[in-house]
């Protein structure tokens, strides 16, 4: 079955600007595509990542090397604290998983002081001790972010900054 060029025009507009895959980095703003490429590229490294490292090099170019540690510490608390594996691709792939959307929404936020949402939804996902040094350092990363002009913060509105 063919689209007419009418037909094809109206699915489009309904899609999300970029190549219209409801699960494609491609749409996402600059700072959650940072976040994303972050914990991809923490992923390859697993450990507090040294000059000339990929990851140090992108946090240095955004402004952002001074939050590197805790970003780093807020990842390992993710793995050594979740309930389960967490689903994180590889940097090239375009797919973005849920675990990754959770992980980008959590900064956010952290990033709009949504403090007790950000708790409760860590709590749920990880071990009450390791949630909280979750929250900490992924506040001060995300603050940092919004410093650098990275915003990531939930849209407005009643049900603005509640995962869960």
């Amino acid at each position: 079955m063919e689209f007419t060029q009418q037909q094809e025009s109206s699915v489009r507009q309904g899609l999300k600007p970029g190549c219209g895959r409801f699960d494609c980095a491609c749409a996402l703003p600059v700072g959650e595509r940072f976040v994303l490429w972050a914990l991809r590229q923490w992923l390859q490294d697993r450990a507090l990542p040294g000059e000339g490292s990929i990851l140090h090099r992108g946090f240095k170019v955004a402004g952002l090397l001074e939050v590197l540690p805790d970003f780093v510490i807020a990842m390992d608390a993710f793995l050594f604290g979740a309930r389960r594996a967490m689903e994180i691709h590889v940097p090239t792939c375009s797919s973005v998983s849920r675990d990754e959307a959770v992980l980008v929404a959590l900064c956010g936020l952290a990033q709009a002081d949504h403090d007790r949402s950000l708790l409760a939804s860590l709590d749920i996902m990880m071990a009450p001790t390791a949630s909280r040094v979750a929250a900490v350092r992924l506040k001060a990363f995300a603050v940092a972010l919004a410093g650098a002009g990275l915003r990531l913060a939930p849209a407005a509105g009643a049900a603005a900054g509640r995962l869960n």
